[in-house]
């Protein structure tokens, strides 16, 4: 089975060209095993043109995965489904829940920005999990990832609408996307919103494998406390990681601390980025 490995991403805060554009969301190509993932969809304004601009194609997505349901992962759904229609989108079901952000005493809804029935209607065909589901040979979706005490920042900012009122949101919902190679596993994540080192363990435990090769995507390490910070960065140096390439909501002052940590083994990750096995 060929083992060759290619990761594009496609929609990042920043952009890493010409002609690309940057955007506040996350969206990543995963080739691998005959495959072609798309994982998150970004905000909505800079998929298709980065797509083009990178002449990449799309034309045979085996599906799509929504890592959770904020509208910077998942606003590039509809337009993506008006240019390639009937596609196979997997997602927690707690994704269409109605997400809010409190800052500053008030509140912002921040979760998808359609509907299920609106993406039914433009092909969408979505496949629901909370367990892990296999993607293909040696691709797995997490599901929903059990939690323990560890601090994600800004967590306590986000909030379901509900028919009581708002209440705290744990983003059940968060998942990662898990690639079985010859190197070690390979993680890509959408914010790490179930926290970046619990999810790491999870993985390890629902693969039996201790070796995790790369970690790509957001990390949600930004406005962490210097103390804070420095107890992850060492519990990270635990995972053997050979390549780490973090961003979106990483935060620019954890990317620079992540570099000094990995240093070789640190890769700038932006609109246009691409990391190949």
């Amino acid at each position: 089975m060929p083992d060759s490995v290619r990761i594009t991403t496609l929609c990042e805060n920043t952009a890493g060209g010409p002609n690309l554009l940057g955007e506040h969301g996350l969206a990543m190509l995963l080739e691998a095993r005959g495959k072609k993932i798309l994982f998150d969809t970004g905000a909505g304004r800079t998929l298709l043109p980065n797509v083009q601009s990178l002449e990449v194609n799309l034309q045979d997505l085996d599906a799509v995965v929504l890592s959770h349901g904020h509208y910077d992962h998942t606003g590039g759904l509809p337009p993506l489904l008006k240019k390639h229609p009937s596609l196979l989108v997997y997602a927690h079901p707690d994704i269409f829940g109605a997400k809010y952000r409190r800052k500053n005493g008030v509140y912002k809804y921040i979760g998808v920005p359609w509907s299920r029935q609106q993406m039914e209607q433009e092909g969408a065909r979505f496949c629901l999990n909370r367990l892990p589901v296999e993607l293909g040979p040696g691709i797995m979706l997490t599901g929903g990832i059990p939690r323990r005490e560890e601090k994600v920042p800004g967590s306590g900012n986000f909030f379901l609408k509900t028919e009581a009122g708002m209440v705290a949101d744990s983003l059940e919902d968060d998942q990662a996307l898990v690639l079985e190679s010859s190197a070690g596993l390979v993680v890509l994540l959408g914010c790490a919103h179930a926290g970046l080192v619990n999810t790491l363990q999870y993985i390890r435990k629902l693969t039996g494998q201790e070796k995790i090769y790369a970690l790509l995507g957001g990390t949600h390490l930004l406005d962490l406390k210097e103390e804070e910070l420095r107890q992850i960065l060492e519990q990270l140096q635990d995972f053997g990681l050979q390549k780490i390439a973090p961003c979106h909501c990483t935060g620019l002052p954890a990317q620079m601390a992540l570099a000094r940590v990995f240093r070789e083994n640190f890769l700038v990750n932006r609109a246009g980025s691409t990391f190949e096995l």
